[in-house]
């Protein structure tokens, strides 16, 4: 599918499924990156051993409300 297929379904999305449209698009172009996928091989690591992220931590790095 071309994003010129999907975008007039987009366009008709309620604002907090854009919003969880565009944080899951953000993620994905993230994890692309050689850096991103050592930084989230270090946070599995850090998660592994106990440390957490709080919710309102992760909702700000993820721009949702």
């Amino acid at each position: 599918m071309s994003f010129a297929e999907l975008r007039p379904q987009m366009e008709q999305l309620p604002h907090a499924e854009m919003v969880q449209a565009l944080a899951f698009l953000k993620s994905r172009l993230r994890a692309d990156t050689a850096a991103n996928r050592e930084e989230l091989a270090r946070r599995h690591a850090d998660m592994d051993a106990g440390r957490k992220v709080r919710w309102e931590d992760l909702k700000r790095q993820l721009g949702l409300p």
